[in-house]
């Protein structure tokens, strides 16, 4: 329960962030807000971890898939957290698209593109397996941070968020991202985070 209710809250304020940022006025200010709330939320996940088990996976669900890959999350914990996070997003995403006109303009201009999407997606998903494994490994939270700044700087400012699925699920329901776009986003990201956590795994393998 305590996983759930902390992975609830993680996708709200990710997706909240995203929405927020997004009617900004500066795409470089839009990315910095995303990351530092990344960074912020990983920071406090990563203070209730042990030797035994992570709980950066409370973040979200890629997070959570890399950890069960090396084994420091259990597996059934992935999809508790997606739907929780998702139904959060998507609410959250919903409200948005219907405030759109209370809300102001936001900085996405035209549709980013399939293809962009699921190169994006796929450098974010591949980044955020070497950090979720480097921060559960000690490494400093401020690397959280990263995967926000490859989506937002790779691609189109409105995949900002694509390392994080419920949040891209979030942003599609507030109009601000298309629908194919997200599924081909969501895809890459799966596939680039399975690729990153086997490939960090084999070449850096834990140590008894």
């Amino acid at each position: 329960m305590r996983t759930l209710t902390s992975a609830a809250l993680h996708g709200a304020i990710i997706t909240l962030a995203a929405i927020a940022a997004l009617r900004g006025t500066d795409p470089v200010l839009t990315v910095a807000v995303v990351a530092l709330v990344v960074v912020l939320l990983t920071w406090f996940a990563a203070l209730a971890g042990d030797e035994d088990a992570s709980r950066v996976d409370a973040t979200g669900t890629l997070a959570g898939l890399t950890l069960a890959i090396v084994g420091r999350s259990p597996w059934g914990n992935l999809l508790p957290v997606l739907a929780v996070q998702a139904v959060v997003a998507v609410a959250i995403g919903g409200a948005a698209n219907a405030l759109a006109d209370q809300l102001g303009p936001t900085l996405v201009i035209g549709e980013p593109s399939m293809a962009a999407a699921a190169i994006a997606a796929a450098l974010a998903g591949l980044t955020l397996a070497w950090v979720v494994l480097a921060i559960d490994g000690a490494a400093p939270a401020a690397l959280a941070g990263v995967p926000a700044v490859v989506a937002g700087g790779v691609g189109p400012i409105a995949l900002v968020v694509v390392f994080h699925p419920a949040a891209t699920l979030g942003l599609a329901t507030a109009g601000l991202l298309p629908w194919d776009v997200a599924a081909i986003a969501l895809a890459a990201s799966g596939v680039g985070t399975v690729i990153g956590a086997y490939a960090v795994s084999t070449l850096l393998p834990a140590t008894d």
